[in-house]
C-alpha cells in the first residue's frame, strides 16, 4: 500500500485495529519528514524544547532526545547513507534484541515533540501577536478575571485601530473581537442593551463578503482556463452575488475584488477593462496591503492573457502585459520568498519575445536564472527560455540545441515539443515529419494519462493544422485562405497565432 512517499505495511494491534509498520529504512518516516523541514536555527532549538518534561512526557521519553539527535546528525540529503532502523534501535536500546514496535513507539513520541515544536514556533511568530493576545483574553474571560479581560480587550481594540489595511484578516479579527464582547455581555446580561449583536453581524458580513468574493474570483479565473462542473450553490452565488454599497465604501480590498468579479463574469473582455482596473488600483493603492496588491496585479496580468488569447485583432494588449511584467518585477510582485515560479520565469520571457524586446528578454533570462523555484542541475527552465529566445530571433538551429529532452512539468514538456516542431518546420528539416509523427503518437497514447481532455484536444488541433501546413504547396493562394479560415475556427488550438502567420505566409511564398 502506497501513501504518497510514505511506504508502510499494515500490522495488527491486540484490539484488532490497524497500525502502520515502517520498513527498515527510517528515511520514509513522518519524523524524518519534519526533521528535514527544520531550518538551522530550529535544529539548534529542538533539543532544548524536547528536554521540557511537560512536552516530552511519554513512556519512551528517555529515548526521544537521542533519536532526534541521531536524525539531526544523519546526512539526510545523502541518498547512499541509509538511516537503518536496526542500527538506530541498537543505539537507543544497547544489548536488547531488535523489536520494530518498540522503535516505532519512540518514533511516534519523537514525531509528536517535533510536531509540537513547529506548531508552537508558528503560533509565536511575530505576525501572530493579535491571536496570542486574543487567546489570552479568552482564557482570562472564561476564568472570570474581568479586569484583566478589559485590559486585554482595550489592547486588542487599539491593535485593530492601528491596522493600516482593511483586509480579510482584519475583518476576521474584528469579528472575533466583537463576538468575544458579545459573549461577555451575554454572561453579564442585565436585560438591557443589544449585547453587541449588531456589531458582530456587521463585521461578519464584511468578512463574509470579502472572503467569498476572493474565492469566487479564483473559481471564475480557473473556469476561464479549465473545464469545470459548476455546482448549483456556486451558480446561485455567481448569479445573486451583490455587495451593498455601504460595505464597498469602507474597504478598498472589497471594492477591487468586486470589480474583478464583474470583469471575470463578462463573456468578452476589452482592453479598457484592464485600464479601468489599473486606474482603480492606482487610486486605492495606499489602502491596500502588499499581499492584496500582489494578487490584484496577478489578476490584471491574467486578464491581459485572456484578452490576447481570445481576440486575434487585439495585439496591443501584449505590450500592456509587457509593461505590467516589468513594473511588477521591479516591485517584487512576481517573486515568492525571493524566488520566481518556473511558469512566471517562462511567461515573462515569452511575452518579451512576442513584443520583440529581445535584448530585455535575454537580460531577464540571465539575470534571474538562479532564482527559479525547482530548477534542476541541468537548468532546464533556463534552457527552455534560451530556446524560446533563439526561436524569437530566428536562430532555429540554436533553438533546437537548447530544448530540454524532458521536463517534470507537463506544460513545459509540451512547450518544448511544440517549439521543436516549429523550429524544424522553419528549417524545412528532414526530421520534421518523423518528429511530428512522434508527437501525434504521444498525444494518442501517453497524453491520456497526463493531460485534461481540453489540453489534449488543443494539441491534437495544433498537430493536425501543422500537418496541413507542412503538406501545402507554397504560393497556393486558395490553400492559404482555406487554412487561415480553419485556424481562425480553431482558436483554442495551441500556437494558433503562429499557425495563422504561417498560413498567411503560404500565399506569398
Amino acid at each position: 500500500m502506497n501513501f504518497g512517499t510514505k511506504v508502510f505495511t499494515l500490522g495488527w494491534k491486540k484490539n484488532n485495529t490497524f497500525l502502520p509498520t515502517f520498513p527498515t529504512n527510517m528515511e520514509q518516516s513522518h519524523l524524518i519528514e519534519l526533521i528535514r523541514a527544520l531550518d538551522p536555527q530550529e535544529k539548534e532549538q529542538i533539543l532544548q524544547f524536547a528536554s521540557l518534561s511537560f512536552i516530552n512526557n511519554g513512556k519512551m521519553r528517555a529515548q526521544v532526545i537521542p533519536l532526534i539527535e541521531i536524525c539531526l546528525k544523519h546526512p539526510l540529503d545523502t541518498p547512499n547513507q541509509e538511516l537503518n532502523s536496526k542500527n538506530v534501535f541498537t543505539t537507543l536500546f544497547p544489548g536488547q534484541a531488535f523489536v520494530e514496535g518498540k522503535l516505532e513507539k519512540v518514533r511516534v513520541e519523537a514525531h509528536k515533540v517535533v510536531r509540537t515544536f513547529l506548531t508552537v514556533q508558528h503560533y509565536l511568530r511575530a505576525g501572530n501577536e493579535f491571536d496570542q493576545v486574543f487567546d489570552l483574553s479568552e482564557v482570562v474571560r472564561t476564568r472570570g478575571l474581568d479586569t484583566r479581560y478589559q485590559h486585554l480587550l482595550s489592547k486588542l481594540q487599539k491593535m485593530q485601530a492601528e491596522s493600516a489595511w482593511k483586509t480579510e484578516i482584519y475583518f476576521h479579527r474584528q469579528f472575533l473581537l466583537e463576538y468575544s464582547i458579545h459573549n461577555e455581555e451575554s454572561r453579564h446580561n442585565r436585560l438591557k442593551g443589544d449585547l453587541n449583536v449588531p456589531a458582530v453581524i456587521q463585521t461578519l458580513e464584511h468578512y463574509t463578503h470579502l472572503h467569498r468574493l476572493a474565492l469566487l474570483n479564483r473559481f471564475l479565473l480557473q473556469q476561464k482556463v479549465a473545464k469545470l462542473d459548476v455546482p448549483e450553490t456556486i451558480k446561485t452565488l455567481l448569479e445573486e452575488n451583490n455587495i451593498p454599497e455601504r460595505y464597498l465604501e469602507t474597504s478598498a480590498a472589497l471594492k477591487v475584488n468586486f470589480i474583478i468579479f464583474k470583469l471575470l463574469r463578462k463573456d468578452r473582455l476589452e482592453s479598457s477593462d484592464v485600464r479601468s482596473l489599473f486606474d482603480l488600483l492606482l487610486l486605492n493603492e495606499k489602502d491596500l496591503d502588499p499581499d492584496s496588491l500582489r494578487e490584484f496585479y496577478t489578476y490584471m496580468r491574467n486578464l491581459c492573457v485572456l484578452i490576447f488569447n481570445s481576440d486575434a485583432q487585439n495585439e496591443e494588449i501584449n505590450f500592456t502585459l509587457h509593461e505590467l511584467y516589468k513594473d511588477n518585477l521591479k516591485r517584487g510582485f512576481l517573486h515568492y520568498k525571493g524566488k520566481l515560479h518556473s511558469g512566471t520565469y517562462l511567461a515573462v520571457c515569452n511575452n518579451a519575445i512576442w513584443v520583440k524586446n529581445f535584448d530585455w528578454a535575454l537580460e531577464f533570462i540571465e539575470k534571474y536564472k538562479h532564482e527559479v523555484i525547482d530548477e534542476n542541475e541541468t537548468q532546464d527552465f533556463h534552457r527552455l527560455n534560451m530556446a524560446n529566445y533563439f526561436f524569437g530571433v530566428c536562430k532555429f538551429s540554436e533553438c533546437l540545441d537548447y530544448i530540454p529532452d524532458t521536463s517534470t512539468s507537463v506544460g513545459h514538456l509540451l512547450q518544448g515539443k511544440r517549439l521543436e516542431l516549429k523550429a524544424l518546420y522553419e528549417l524545412q528539416s528532414d526530421r520534421f515529419s518523423y518528429r511530428l509523427d512522434n508527437f501525434k503518437m504521444f498525444l494518442t497514447r501517453t497524453s491520456t494519462k497526463l493531460l485534461s481532455n481540453t489540453q489534449r484536444q488543443n494539441h491534437i488541433d495544433f498537430a493536425n493544422l501543422l500537418s496541413q501546413l507542412a503538406f501545402s504547396r507554397p504560393g497556393d493562394q486558395k490553400r492559404s485562405e482555406l487554412l487561415q479560415k480553419r485556424i481562425q475556427e480553431k482558436k483554442q488550438s495551441a500556437e494558433w497565432r503562429w499557425l495563422l502567420e504561417k498560413a498567411k505566409a503560404l500565399k506569398g511564398a
